[in-house]
């Protein structure tokens, strides 16, 4: 699994200049190929996909943003076409993992954009790396409160390996589209790349990496650790996300005197399908503030 065997093109960096997207590379960063999206120049914005997600999680925001800036999209270890493995996937793998992944591409003074687990992980990164970041984006992001015990377990109760592993076709559309709040082509193209996974050969392990990552998104709060950061902190909600209410973000923004929120009527959980334009004007104008 830790091979880099079966990659074309691997320059002397590790990085896969083929493939049939040219803006789609590979690198392997601490022993596992990661898969990520590099376009155009400028400042580093560093893209952290949701649960169930991967670089395509921002496809509609992707070209309009390298249009100013350099965009780079990660999958994830364990999601997308990165590597997976029967691993332990914790906050510490994750916070290593991207750290080795900023160092192998030389990245500095970055904004790294987080969406819903994307934005945990941002904001622990950001904890423990604080000098590789311009500022950080939180989109719908989880850990915005501290969860109760009951609430864990009954999360980690419907997001089991099993009942995952159990999932239907027929069960993609009610469980995602809490995800939009409008029909549009790219949600049908979204809702039909989570069908297609589930008949993936390696569709078991990504069970096992779900299992862990859901329970991961409800366990650590992220708002402690906002408010000692010296870094600008956006924050950016649709005002229809169902998942983590903006309720959430307007609690929070109480205690973070450093942050900005902005929530984004006519959007859900991932305001970057619902609301593309609108997505990346915030984005850039909150970039701009940066430099």
């Amino acid at each position: 699994m830790n091979s880099d065997a079966g990659l074309a093109g691997v320059d002397q960096s590790g990085i896969d200049q083929t493939g049939v997207d040219p803006y789609l590379h590979s690198c392997v960063v601490l022993e596992n190929r990661v898969v990520y999206y590099d376009r155009g120049a400028g400042i580093p914005l560093v893209l952290v996909h949701g649960m169930f997600g991967d670089h395509l999680d921002w496809s509609p925001v992707l070209e309009p943003l390298a249009e100013k800036y350099r965009v780079i999209a990660i999958d994830l270890p364990g999601f997308g076409d990165s590597e997976k493995s029967f691993r332990p996937y914790t906050p510490e793998f994750f916070v290593d993992l991207l750290d080795a992944f900023f160092r192998s591409l030389d990245l500095q003074r970055a904004v790294l954009v987080g969406n819903s687990f994307g934005g945990l992980l941002c904001s622990l990164y950001a904890d423990a790396h604080p000098q590789r970041l311009a500022g950080l984006a939180l989109v719908s992001s989880a850990g915005m409160k501290k969860y109760t015990w009951l609430e864990k377990e009954i999360v980690a109760g419907q997001f089991s390996e099993s009942h995952l592993l159990a999932l239907g076709p027929e069960l993609v559309e009610p469980l995602f589209a809490l995800n939009f709040a409008r029909f549009t082509p790219a949600r049908a193209a979204y809702l039909e790349r989570q069908r297609a996974k589930l008949s993936q050969p390696d569709y078991p392990v990504y069970a096992h990496v779900l299992a862990q990552c859901v329970a991961m998104s409800f366990a650590l709060p992220v708002v402690p650790l906002l408010q000692r950061m010296n870094l600008r902190v956006l924050l950016m909600w649709g005002d229809r996300d169902r998942i983590f209410p903006p309720e959430l973000a307007r609690t929070a923004i109480e205690e973070l005197p450093q942050a900005q929120l902005v929530i984004i009527p006519e959007a859900s959980h991932m305001p970057q399908f619902d609301q593309p334009e609108r997505f990346v004007l915030l984005l850039e104008q909150f970039v701009q503030k940066l430099v």
